[in-house]
Formats: structure tokens, sequence, C-alpha cells
């Protein structure tokens, strides 16, 4: 950088250096470290959305009420979420220190929500007792889990507004955050179910377990802190008095139109995640209460789940994002029909129920990028109308949207068991965990009590839940779909125009070279690719 900017005649070195800061590509060691960083916090992730109404279910005895309060006790806590993700994200907009602006509330959200994630899932208390501790516990993990999520995600905009440099990182930043949440979903139901679970019961093997993912979330989130190179965040604008606070929050967010529909299609598109809720407890009615069936599954789906992670960025140079989109919604609706008719139009067979859940993957996976990319051009679109970035507050809706998503998820499954009879089921095979866990009953006689249990379920029940498992999601998702196409207008010839306004924009306002002068002394420009 230094040589290019002392050969140049047109601009001094000094002012070309501030060029290159504002515009260079990120390092590899900030990049992988920042997207390796998502292993071990998707994991534990994982384990807490995907994995804890079936730790419940299978651990403890629940009543229609107990079932009912749970449900409200999520549905409360996301809620308070959509005060929580925006305020956080204004926290961390105005921090300024000497370990910059995001790392701090990305350590101490791993750390304390690791400490939470181990004292949920090792808690040996009952009944309502167990509802009123999971309802403190669960509202706690919301505020330490949205410290680092958004610290995390608000991160990815601010290394780097170029386009091609963005969709690479996005799209491995999202890859490494699905096999983290692959692995989860994959070896959590093999170490808790079945004949391979830790010490022969789900409940010693989800204590075992949670104790491994927090170490590895903690891991992961301080090789992040410790290896990415955070820009120099300039000073926050100065407070103008009556705006700051929740007013400049909601201020942010709802004069930024764009940033406003694709938050709404991504908790459309969240939804859709119920289907994935009830998958593992379809799989053991279906097939049998063992873990490696749910784990041969979740690893299908998650090498799936990585191809669209891995090949967009080269698919987005010879493809328009809506071309893209339009792949996606293809291979979903094409997916999911077939998942639902396997065992109505033809036999059903665990293979080729899963072979249509790669189909399913593969789109979702391009989907959801399309989505992450999506609202990080939001920043750009704000900085382009109002002249400031806000990184944090707008990428906390992201979350947010996640975690709204998930609250009504628990509902609509809760919903789902409560009326094909689960339940019933569930306590049984609680029931007989919890001898195992006491040496009331051995590991072997569990097994053929719940074999038993099993068979009552019917092949009704299993229809049914394969058909909310197929539909639920492939009618949100569709709707998300159409909304996007509708209302989200950042193009590829929108966000380009947008990047040349906002470079002109910096030099006129900090005195710094235009995006001709910046080619001229050698550096690459943001949309020089």
């Amino acid at each position: 950088m230094s040589n290019t900017c002392e050969n140049t005649a047109s601009i001094d070195a000094t002012t070309c250096e501030k060029a290159v800061s504002i515009d260079a590509k990120m390092s590899p060691r900030t990049r992988w470290t920042y997207c390796f960083g998502g292993i071990g916090r998707d994991m534990a992730y994982s384990l807490f959305s995907g994995h804890m109404l079936t730790f419940i279910m299978l651990t403890r005895q629940i009543d229609a009420a107990m079932q009912a309060g749970i449900g409200i006790v999520m549905i409360i806590c996301r809620i308070w979420d959509a005060f929580n993700d925006p305020i956080m994200g204004s926290i961390i907009e105005n921090t300024r220190g000497k370990y910059g602006k995001f790392k701090p509330w990305i350590l101490i959200g791993a750390i304390t929500n690791a400490i939470i994630l181990v004292i949920m899932f090792t808690t040996k208390l009952q009944g309502w007792s167990f509802i009123i501790f999971f309802g403190l516990m669960f509202l706690l993990w919301d505020i330490t889990f949205t410290m680092n999520d958004i610290g995390y995600w608000s991160m990815l905009p601010a290394l780097t507004s170029n386009r091609a440099d963005r969709d690479f990182t996005t799209s491995w930043a999202n890859l490494l955050a699905g096999v983290g949440g692959g692995l989860g979903f994959a070896v959590i139901p093999f170490l808790t179910a079945g004949a391979y679970a830790i010490g022969g019961n789900a409940v010693t093997a989800y204590a075992v377990v949670s104790v491994i993912i927090a170490v590895c979330f903690i891991g992961c989130q301080v090789m992040t802190v410790l290896g990415v190179k955070e820009k120099a965040a300039p000073p926050p604008p100065p407070k103008v008095k009556g705006e700051g606070g929740l007013k400049k929050m909601f201020k942010v967010i709802a004069k930024n139109d764009q940033l406003l529909w694709v938050a709404l299609i991504m908790l459309i598109y969240n939804l859709g995640g119920a289907g994935t809720q009830m998958l593992t407890m379809y799989i053991y009615l279906q097939f049998g209460y063992e873990g490696y069936f749910a784990m041969a599954f979740s690893v299908i789906f998650g090498i799936s789940t990585g191809i669209p992670m891995i090949l967009y960025s080269l698919a987005a140079k010879k493809f328009k994002r809506r071309q893209i989109l339009h792949l996606s919604i293809i291979l979903i609706v094409f997916g999911y029909l077939c998942f639902f008719l396997t065992g109505v139009a033809w036999p059903m067979n665990f293979f080729v129920l899963a072979a249509w859940g790669i189909f399913i993957s593969i789109g979702q996976g391009f989907f959801y990028n399309i989505l992450t990319i999506s609202i990080s051009n939001t920043v750009e679109y704000n900085e382009w109308r109002t002249g400031k970035r806000e990184e944090a507050i707008i990428f906390s809706m992201r979350p947010l949207m996640a975690k709204l998503g998930t609250a009504i998820q628990i509902a609509i499954v809760t919903g789902v068991y409560f009326i094909l009879g689960i339940r019933n089921i569930t306590n049984g095979i609680s029931e007989y965990e919890n001898q195992v866990h006491q040496k009331l009953i051995t590991a072997a006689e569990k097994t053929e009590k719940i074999k038993e249990l099993i068979a009552t379920a019917g092949a009704d029940a299993t229809f049914w839940l394969r058909a909310c498992i197929a539909f639920i999601p492939l009618v949100l998702i569709f709707i998300a779909y159409i909304i996007y196409l509708a209302k989200f207008k950042i193009d590829e010839e929108k966000y380009a125009v947008m990047i040349n306004e906002i470079s002109e924009a910096r030099a006129k306002n900090l005195g710094e070279p235009s995006e001709e002068q910046i080619c001229e002394c050698g550096v690459e420009a943001v949309l020089s690719d």
C-alpha cells in the first residue's frame, strides 16, 4: 500500500492511505477467524433452540398446562427480544474502547451464555419448579446470547463494503455457522437417545453435551476476538437532544424501508423452521428411538446445506440474485412435496426420505444466503440515504427475527404435538429415561419399553406429523419469496449506484480522493470487480 501511494503524483500518500483504509479488502486471517468463530456459537444455538423442547419432553413429566406454560415463557421472552436486540444494537453502536466496537460484547456474551447453557441442561428440577426456573434461565439466555449475536453479525458489514468480498465472506460465515449448527443437530440426538446415549440415558447425556458445546462456543469466539482485525470505528455522532437511546433506535429502523421488508421476510422464512423442530420426533416415531437415525438425517441435511454456501459467490458472478432465488424456491417446493409423498405415492424408506431433504437444504441454503446479504446491503442503503451506517442497530434485526421466529415455531410445534397426542408418548419416554438415570431399570429394559410405547402412536400420527413438517415451511417460505420479489429493491444495479454515490460523498465530506483518484493511485475501488 505504501509503495503504491508513494508513486502517485495526483494525491499525497496520507490521503491515499485514508482511501485504502475505507475500501481495503479483508486479510485472510480476519476473514477465516471471523468465519470459523461461528462453528461453536451455532452449535450452542442449535442445542438451545433446536433441542430444548425435545430435552424437556424426553426428561420431564409435563401435563397440558405445563406444556402451555413453556410456550408462554418462550413467547414472552421473544417479545422482550423485540426491545432487547435493537437496544443492544444501539449500545454496541455507541461503544468505543481499547478493544474495539464489537469484540467486547462478542466475548462477554459468549462466556456468560455458555455458563447459562450448562445450568439449563444440568438442573434436576421437575414440575412447575422447573417451568419457573426455565423462564428465568430463558430470559438470561436471551440477554447474553443477544450480546454475542449482534456483536458477531453486525461486525460483518463493518469489515468490508466490497461486493465480491462481502458475498464470499457472508457465504463462508453462513457455511461454517451451518457446520456448527449441523454438528449440533447431528451429534446431539446420537449422544442423547438410544443405544449410544451418554450414560445410557437422556438426563446424563444432555448434561455432558451441554458442557462440551459450551467449551466449543467460548473457544471459537475467543479465536474470533483474537484473530479479527477490527477497523477503528469513527467517533459516534454527536447526540442530538431528544434523539438518543430508544428514540434513535426506532428512528433508524423505521426510516429504513428496505430493512423493514427484509426483516419481515426473514421472520416468515424463520417460521418455516417449525418443520425442522418436529423432524427428530418424527424420525423417532417412524423409524425407532435411536439417535443414529436423526444423526444420519442431519448429516445429509448439513452437507447439502453447505453446497450453496460454497457455490454462492461463484453463482453470484454469473447470475443475478433474483435468478438464484427462483432456483432456490423450485428446489424447496420440489423437495417438500416429495418428502410428503414418501409413504403415500411410493413406499416409506429412510434414505429416500432423506434424499428429498437434499433438495430442501440446497434451496433453503441459497435463500438464506440471499437474505443475509440483503440485510447487509441495507447498511449501505442507510448510509446512502442518511449518511450514517448504523451497522449494529440494523443487524440487530437479523437475530431479532430469528428469535421471534423460534418463539412462534415453538407455539406451532407444541400445538401440533398437542393435537396429535405426541405428549402422551414423550411422557412415557421421559419416565423410562429418568428410571435409568436413577438406576431403577437398565438401559436395555428402557429400550424395549420405549419400543412398545412408540408402537402405540399409530400410522395416523406419523402421517399428519410428516404433513406438518412438509407443508408448514413450504407455505411460509413461498410467502417470503413472493414478498421479496415484490418489495425488496436493492438488486446488484441499485447497490452499485449506492456504493458509487457513497464513495463520492465520503470524498467530498472527508476531503478524501474520489473513486477516480483512488484508481489513479492503484487502489482497488469498491466495485472494481
